[in-house]
């Protein structure tokens, strides 16, 4: 008898471990609240602190801490998309009067040496008496915006933008004798994807103060964006109808800023003149190119910048070398070091300044700022 078949082997089933569950991307931050006020307004607290350690290597040796900016600000919307206002004030402009040497007016010549004069020691403001930086309302639409009050100049493109954004502790020196003013006007300005304009008037007497005549001045700036992250600029800007008063002033700029993420290249080139006895003279010009690096995910940017400025181009003219004497040639280099973003960063600089007329300048500046 045939013996019986043998089953066969049945294979055991192992069951596959399930999929690992989907963890869903992480949504980004929302963007901060704002307070409601009024009807439908809103209204955005803003804060820029800024503490210096600066060493002067100059002709008087100096080394002192400095409050340098402690910018309080607020902006919003009365109506969203129609009508918004801005607000800002330093109270670190403001700082105490010194004993300062005065001539005393009016001297008699009979009765006193005109090799030296008559003094007298007084108490006096070493710097602006007034907080108040910004202040304006603009009323909003498709194609241009409207502001009036007091706000800057647009003039330099390192001027002109947030000090808080900078590639170094302090603007350069051209930039920071031309730009960063403040006057009182109308401006109309808006940006499109690839152009913008900011055209204004202004009193041309200044921050804080009112005009004492019917010049005025006009200025215009003009930026494209051929592509993403980079931006060409030109400025006009020029006193009006009255060309032959005291202080009549004409600015002439060019820019150019290319972020392309991990490196910026930022210039400007500008020209001034002025009506005397204006105190820089008939003609001044100056320029600056930059390039900053950023390292460690953007952590660490390391920048040089070289810069020129010569105050007034007709004045002090070496007959050998047709060459003013007054000039200074700038050679910067710095570390930014970003904790979180613009909002906390700790800047070390260093800059050599070769003037032709004195005793070349080195300075240290060892900068902290927080901001939101």
């Amino acid at each position: 008898m045939a013996a019986p078949a043998q089953p066969e082997p049945v294979t055991p089933v192992v069951a596959e471990p399930p999929p690992a569950p989907v963890t869903p991307e992480a949504a980004p931050p929302a963007a901060p609240p704002k307070l409601s006020v009024g009807t439908e307004g809103l209204f955005q607290p803003g804060l820029l602190l800024q503490g210096w350690l600066m060493i002067d290597r100059g002709a008087k040796k100096t080394s002192t801490f400095l409050l340098r900016r402690a910018e309080f600000s607020v902006k919003g919307d009365i109506m969203p998309g129609s009508l918004s206002y801005a607000l800002m004030f330093d109270p670190a402009r403001v700082l105490e009067p010194v004993n300062t040497t005065l001539p005393v007016a009016n001297q008699d010549p009979a009765a006193s040496d005109p090799k030296a004069p008559e003094t007298v020691t007084a108490k006096q403001s070493d710097g602006p008496i007034s907080i108040l930086k910004d202040v304006f309302l603009t009323f909003q639409n498709e194609y241009v915006d409207t502001s009036i009050g007091q706000f800057k100049i647009p003039v330099s493109w390192e001027g002109y933008n947030s000090s808080g954004k900078l590639l170094f502790a302090e603007r350069a020196l051209v930039s920071k004798e031309y730009g960063d003013k403040r006057d009182i006007g109308l401006r109309f300005a808006k940006t499109f994807e690839y152009f913008g304009y900011s055209a204004g008037l202004f009193n041309g007497a200044g921050a804080n103060n009112l005009d004492a005549d019917n010049a005025k001045d006009g200025a215009l700036r003009l930026e494209g964006y051929p592509v993403k992250d980079m931006m060409f600029g030109a400025v006009a800007y020029a006193t009006l109808w009255d060309r032959k008063k005291a202080g009549s002033k004409d600015r002439w700029e060019l820019d150019a800023r290319y972020d392309l993420g991990d490196v910026l290249i930022q210039a400007e080139y500008l020209r001034a003149s002025e009506a005397a006895p204006a105190k820089t003279g008939v003609d001044a010009q100056g320029f600056y190119a930059a390039v900053a690096v950023r390292l460690l995910e953007k952590k660490l940017e390391p920048a040089v910048r070289v810069g020129y400025y010569d105050p007034n181009t007709d004045a002090n003219v070496d007959p050998a070398t047709a060459k003013g004497k007054d000039e200074v040639w700038h050679v910067e280099g710095g570390v930014t070091y970003y904790i979180q973003k613009q909002e906390a960063r700790v800047q070390l600089n260093y800059g050599h300044f070769a003037y032709d007329d004195k005793k070349a300048n080195n300075e240290v500046i060892l900068a902290t700022q927080f901001s939101f």
